[in-house]
């Protein structure tokens, strides 16, 4: 789950005030602690989401999407059972255009717009892909699977080394 940076900033400056301060004692500290909510503050309408971020996650993400309708695409309804011919071409090509309108609606710039637009596309095609055969629906999502895998690793990748050892020791 993405959390707004807005809110985060927010939330570290509720603490601050609220936690932190009540347990400062000396003037100077209390000082301190002020002047790091007060640049919190201002800098929280100035932060920017990372374009390059935005821009590697809808790349992929359109790139999973492309891929789902080509899978959609190449039913073959010769290898489908005789009796279940007519249902999956039918709801491979409704789910194929449902895709291709979701992607095909997600703007191109800018970054962020276009990363939430593809996000809402992947949740499309996931829920669409739940009127499919359960096989045709397994390599439907499976592009998808391996788009969420990347991103949890580029999500991961841009986190700095963790402080909690030198926050233990006060």
């Amino acid at each position: 789950m993405r959390i707004p940076v807005e809110r985060l900033i927010d939330g570290v400056v509720q603490t601050l005030i609220e936690s932190v301060l009540p347990d400062l004692a000396t003037p100077f500290a209390r000082g301190q602690l002020y002047a790091a909510a007060d640049v919190l503050r201002n800098l929280r309408d100035r932060v920017e989401a990372r374009a390059d971020l935005a821009t590697a996650e809808s790349d992929s993400a359109a790139a999973a999407l492309e891929e789902a309708i080509a899978v959609l695409d190449g039913v073959d309804p010769t290898r489908v059972p005789v009796e279940k011919t007519r249902v999956p071409r039918e709801a491979a090509a409704d789910v194929a255009d449902r895709v291709r309108a979701a992607l095909a609606s997600a703007p191109a710039a800018p970054p962020a717009v276009r990363q939430d637009a593809l996000r809402a596309a992947l949740v499309e095609t996931l829920a669409a892909s739940a009127l499919l055969p359960d096989d045709l629906a397994r390599a439907v999502r499976a592009p998808i699977a391996r788009h969420l895998g990347a991103q949890a690793m580029r999500d991961v990748a841009v986190l700095k080394p963790s402080m909690l050892g030198e926050i233990s020791r006060g």
